[in-house]
């Protein structure tokens, strides 16, 4: 009977120690997954060279890949305005298998079947700068571009006090931030009934046309008070277009983003003012929240990353400095 009774509870140690052992174990399992390297595909709308803005992205990735165990791949179509070759690297990407997407969207309608595709196969899918039309974008992070523009067009509105005829040079048609550029601009805009907007111009975000864009304008408007440029490069364009005409602070100058160039012609008088985005948070929180997305944690829907006006009274103070001057690598 003892015998008995002492293998009974042998038995019951045994199993109890098999018990622990394997909770231990289950939980150093969901201990390592939680920090396991995941693969990021970071896929922006255009890999050019000198394109600040990207580069900066770049960066921000880069930054949060190495501080949260990512293994990235960054990577975009050459220029903004090609949508098909973005399709196309998306479709790769898919294919690879990844464990997150992180995609600044060259178009809000035509990547929705191949966001729709990542979710079928359980990649999630983060937007920044840009995003698309679907529901199955786990988290969109971004400068509120509506708001941003409004105050470029109640900054543009004192800058002519309050009258006259402005233009919007824009760049790539049906890009999100595009369409919510321009929206927010006119928004403001209207609340001045002696300010005529004359009219939206696309460059495909080529500094060149741009610059022919702005020329014309200018040749068909000698009156005109202002220009908006939406992005880096169309303001670039714009920028060298009122220099060439020597209408130096004859015409106000708006723009979005920064660049070296930009930064000389706000130095110059050329550009008034700058509405400049925070495009290394973009990469960062872009790439944080799809390795938190990948490891099963919920994730926020939406995140603003932020922006600042900065003209030639205020671009030297040390904080404006840091959003002017980021340290790119060549």
């Amino acid at each position: 009977m003892k015998e008995n009774k002492f293998t009974l509870v042998l038995v019951v140690f045994i199993i109890a120690v098999l018990i622990v052992l394997l909770v231990y174990q289950s939980f150093s399992v969901l201990k390592n997954g939680s920090n396991e390297r995941k693969s990021i595909y970071v896929i922006v709308k255009s890999t050019e060279a000198n394109f600040d803005f990207w580069e900066s992205v770049r960066m921000g990735a880069e930054a949060a890949a190495k501080e949260f165990n990512g293994e990235l791949i960054y990577t975009g179509s050459q220029s903004e305005a090609d949508l098909q070759e973005q399709i196309e690297i998306l479709d790769q990407a898919i294919e690879q298998k990844p464990d997150a997407i992180v995609l600044a969207a060259v178009d809000f309608k035509a990547l929705v079947p191949m966001a729709e595709k990542a979710a079928k196969r359980n990649i999630p899918l983060i937007t920044i700068d840009s995003n698309i039309d679907s529901d199955v974008v786990k988290s969109f992070i971004a400068t509120d571009n509506i708001s941003a523009s409004q105050a470029a067009g109640h900054t543009m509105a004192e800058l002519i006090n309050k009258k006259g005829k402005v233009a919007i040079v824009s760049y790539v048609q049906g890009v999100a931030t595009a369409i919510e550029r321009e929206k927010g601009f006119i928004n403001a805009i209207s609340e001045y009934p002696n300010i005529e907007v004359i009219g939206i111009e696309h460059s495909n975000g080529d500094p060149q046309e741009a610059y022919r864009i702005t020329k014309k304008i200018i040749q068909q408007h000698p009156d005109i008070a202002g220009i908006f440029g939406a992005n880096q490069r169309s303001s670039e364009g714009v920028g060298r277009a009122i220099k060439e005409m020597k209408k130096n602070g004859k015409i106000k100058v708006v723009a979005f983003d920064s660049s070296e160039e930009q930064i000389q012609y706000i130095e110059g008088d050329i550009i008034q003012a700058v509405i400049v985005q925070k495009p290394f948070n973009m990469g960062y929180l872009g790439v944080k929240i799809a390795l938190q997305a990948a490891r099963g944690k919920q994730v926020k829907e939406r995140i603003d990353t932020g922006f600042a006006i900065i003209t030639k009274d205020n671009m030297y103070s040390p904080e404006n400095q840091k959003l002017l001057f980021p340290f790119i690598e060549r």
